[in-house]
């Protein structure tokens, strides 16, 4: 709204850190309040700004309706209830009377529909909701009360089911969605929780999967070696299939050598060398060395 004040403009109310300024506000917000003392509706006003001729105050008077289906007609009947009081004070001369403070210049009160607010349930909700969750708030009606809620809302038609102790919904910047627990036996997963996996399945799991990925490591590197030793002439496949032979089928990724193991079986046994055979009085002749010198 808008109405003009009686009363010289000065620079200071330009400036509202200035004791000038602070007094004439609160001599302002008092008289509104005693104007709209009669209008149930009424709870406080906040100026706006403050400009030359004579005074000239915007402000915002703020009202408090309950909610029905027809919450926009109610609400402008109210405006014109404000206006009405406020001009009923100005044309009795009210204002200036009884040594009051401002004196409000009669006809000068204006309502600005340009800040006029939508009040349908959908636009309340949207400014009720956090900023970037505008889009994911509907409105639902109940008779004298309006509740703005998501699809995270328990009790609400179509309302998203995260399966109750296995996940909750949370409304995300993307929209509502699941968010799983885990428990000391289970893991919950899935859009709405649905899955549950037992945490001693997921280990198993997850190390015969590190088993099969080492294995298949190792065939890879050994048909690398393969293919390696057909194309250079190195070692031959028969070679490759004998190293290969030799694994243990026992215990699996390690492998033995037989000839260390015919050793150990060696070592065991007592057993003489024979020297019958052998002419203990044959004279062995060694060549003397000689020097042999090259030049270079």
């Amino acid at each position: 709204m808008e109405v003009s004040v009686d009363q010289e403009f000065s620079a200071d109310l330009n400036d509202n850190t200035s004791t000038v300024y602070k007094n004439f506000i609160s001599s302002f917000r008092d008289q509104v309040k005693e104007v709209y003392k009669n209008v149930q509706e009424f709870k406080d006003v906040k100026i706006l700004s403050l400009r030359n001729g004579s005074i000239v105050v915007d402000y915002l008077v703020l009202v408090e309706l309950p909610f029905s289906s027809q919450l926009e007609s109610e609400y402008e009947k109210v405006k014109t209830v404000l206006k009405d009081e406020f001009q009923s004070v100005n044309q009795d001369g009210g204002s200036c009377q009884n040594d009051q403070t401002l004196c409000f210049k009669p006809g000068s009160i204006k309502v600005n529909n340009n800040t006029s607010t939508e009040l349908t349930p959908t636009a309340i909700c949207r400014r009720v909701a956090a900023k970037g969750y505008e889009d994911f708030y509907f409105p639902l009606d109940e008779g004298n009360r309006l509740r703005c809620v998501t699809k995270c809302t328990s009790g609400v038609e179509g309302a998203i089911d995260c399966h109750q102790r296995q996940g909750q919904c949370i409304l995300e910047k993307s929209g509502p969605a699941c968010r799983c627990f885990s428990t000391d036996t289970h893991w919950f997963s899935g859009p709405r929780c649905e899955v549950a996996v037992r945490w001693k399945a997921l280990v198993g799991g997850l190390a015969g999967a590190a088993a099969l990925g080492l294995l298949l490591a190792g065939l890879s590197v050994f048909f690398a070696r393969s293919r390696r030793s057909s194309r250079g002439g190195g070692r031959s496949w028969d070679d490759d299939r004998k190293w290969f032979e030799v694994w243990d089928e026992d215990p699996v990724g390690t492998f033995s050598n037989v000839g260390f193991e015919d050793y150990s079986a060696v070592k065991d046994e007592n057993f003489q060398v024979a020297l019958g055979d052998i002419d203990t009085n044959m004279k062995v002749h060694i060549q003397r060395p000689e020097v042999v010198l090259t030049s270079l």
